[in-house]
């Protein structure tokens, strides 16, 4: 059996396909401890993340909402909002923040919220805002119900 892990890891799955955005988060949790070791886990792409996420457990997602998905018909553009979906159909309760480039996203960052989203980060990420909404995400959680 794999060792257990420290009491204080936090497992991160980060699903973006862009390798320089992979980069800066990677270094990111290396700098923010706040108390915690961070195993981070990364997919490219929207399939990847579903199967990493039948085999186990994460403390927090970081989720690009455009993901290229491509099947037999089309590219379908907004895969990290479907995969937000399936995420919760499938009961997972680690909260999930959403990343997108460019401007004039809002229709997104609402559905997004609709569906359960933690928060929502732009990019080029402000780190002071990562820091927080990471912060906040692996925080104590309110007692629900």
């Amino acid at each position: 059996k794999a060792e257990a892990l420290m009491p204080n890891t936090r497992k991160i799955l980060i699903v973006d396909d862009e390798p320089v955005v992979v980069g800066l988060l990677r270094a990111f949790f290396a700098e923010f401890q706040h108390g915690h070791t961070y195993e981070l886990t990364t997919a490219s792409s929207a399939n990847d993340a579903f199967v990493l996420l039948l085999q186990e457990q994460f403390d927090l997602i970081l989720l690009d909402i455009v993901l290229p998905v491509i099947d037999y018909w089309h590219v379908q553009q907004a895969a990290g909002l479907d995969l937000l979906k399936r995420v919760r159909d499938l009961g997972v309760t680690a909260p999930v923040l959403m990343m997108t480039g460019g401007d004039g996203g809002t229709p997104s960052e609402v559905e997004a919220f609709i569906d359960g989203a933690f928060g929502y980060l732009h990019k080029p990420f402000d780190f002071s805002e990562l820091d927080h909404l990471v912060t906040l995400a692996l925080g104590p959680r309110a007692a629900s119900g």
